[in-house]
């Protein structure tokens, strides 16, 4: 990094003051985007529907307008203030939080979840551009690693803050308030955790904002379709490789404590101790680590770093899966084996921070919103369901194994395409740099 770079850059200080004040916003975003899942019977009952319809207000009501909506958001981070767009994104959440608290109906509810999405598709792709102005290339995945820890802590204290808000709310008879009228216990655990983000949203002027210089040589008209065709290698060795593992991790969640109460007869209270007191710091800590082991090999020179690294990963990951799944006799080995995987692959901050170093700034938001709606919606749509489909064709018991051909299977798969991907990702590094603007061609007229 050239002197101008660094002094481009804002002090240390500053830096992790502007990612402190992300995360507590990534953790916000969780636990508004999460508090249903503790309130299903509730509102199933206070609205007359069934689980049918509940799924959807998890998935599609949530994921249509966050993945559509992070390829928009994507390229609006390449034209207007990131701070901006958080700000709005923050707001826009937070009042379709409290909105669901008034909804009175599934459709009510339904849209609100939905504009819960299309809020909370901004944080990523503008989340990722903010660090990358903030810290140098060699930093990147430790600083990009710690948003993804931070959505972490968000999904465990929604679980927390959700039980505390229901747990008091239920105590007491139904609550009527002037201008609300009465609200079921469900209703206010929306409106109370929506209502503080429109506070918090103000912290995003606190974020260190900070463009290059040479971000003006760069056409608000910057064409995508050129870059994918030069660099196509790279961006398919990234895409599909971390692709595999989001499939991978997905089918894992969806099913691994389905496969512990059937196979092992651990109960709901068990698994939920296990994942919140040990799944989860074992996931904070190992995105951390991560990151750190890529930017310290990145600094010293190893350009392709984020590739290799993840490559490793995945075999250790591809046999660990395999063993813990299939040598399952006594369920101390799938524990082991499953809590070594949750601190070996966690992958978000090192993707995302490969993509930050290897791609042209005036792209950046773009490909990096791109590349978030292609692993949320594999992951989301493809994990459960191979898994669910492989057990079902090896039968009654074959939960198991279908397990452990996950795992092995995609992690394999994911290991080769990201081998393959170092000399991709070396070289877009090396033609654009973390740092370096690059005007690239522009759309013809």
């Amino acid at each position: 990094m050239s002197v101008s770079d660094k002094n481009a850059m804002p002090g240390d200080w500053r830096a992790w003051a502007s990612i402190a004040v992300i995360v507590v916003l990534v953790m916000l975003g969780m636990i508004d985007r999460n508090s249903i899942n503790l309130m299903i019977d509730p509102i199933r009952q206070t609205l007359g529907i069934d689980d049918f319809y509940i799924s959807f207000l998890q998935g599609p009501a949530f994921a249509a307008t966050f993945l559509i909506g992070s390829l928009a958001m994507g390229w609006l981070t390449d034209r207007y203030s990131n701070r901006w767009l958080l700000y709005i994104g923050v707001s826009v959440w937070s009042l379709a939080t409290v909105a669901s608290g008034f909804s009175d109906s599934f459709v009510m509810l339904a849209v609100a979840r939905g504009f819960v999405g299309l809020g909370e598709s901004v944080l990523q792709p503008a989340g990722w551009a903010l660090v990358t102005r903030l810290f140098p290339a060699h930093r990147l995945a430790t600083a990009i690693g710690t948003l993804t820890a931070g959505s972490q802590l968000g999904v465990a204290a929604s679980f927390l803050i959700t039980g505390f808000v229901v747990s008091r709310a239920g105590s007491m008879p139904q609550s009527s308030f002037p201008l609300i009228g009465p609200r079921e216990p469900w209703q206010w655990v929306f409106i109370l955790t929506g209502a503080p983000g429109l506070l918090l949203a103000l912290l995003v002027f606190m974020i260190a904002e900070k463009r290059n210089p040479a971000d003006g040589q760069a056409s608000v008209h910057t064409a995508v379709m050129p870059f994918v065709k030069k660099e196509w290698a790279f961006l398919a060795c990234h895409f599909l490789g971390f692709g595999l593992l989001s499939v991978l991790v997905n089918g894992a969640a969806a099913w691994g404590p389905t496969y512990l109460m059937r196979t092992h007869g651990m109960s709901v209270q068990e698994i939920g101790l296990l994942l919140g007191f040990v799944g989860v710091p074992l996931g904070i800590g190992g995105v951390l680590v991560a990151g750190w082991l890529v930017d310290r090999s990145f600094k010293k020179g190893q350009h392709d770093a984020h590739f290799r690294h993840f490559a490793v990963r995945s075999v250790l990951v591809a046999v660990l899966g395999a063993i813990g799944f299939t040598l399952d006799q006594d369920v101390w080995v799938p524990l082991v084996c499953f809590s070594l995987i949750q601190f070996i692959q966690p992958f978000s901050g090192v993707a995302g921070a490969a993509l930050q170093v290897g791609v042209p700034e005036a792209l950046r938001g773009r490909i990096s919103a791109i590349f978030i709606m292609f692993y949320n919606a594999a992951g989301l749509m493809l994990g459960p369901g191979l898994v669910a489909l492989v057990g079902n064709w090896l039968g009654k018991n074959g939960l198991g194994t279908a397990l452990a051909m996950n795992y092995l299977i995609l992690a394999s798969l994911a290991a080769g395409l990201l081998w393959t991907g170092r000399r991709y990702g070396q070289r877009a590094y090396v033609r654009y740099g973390a740092r370096r603007a690059v005007a690239w061609p522009q759309k013809e007229a």
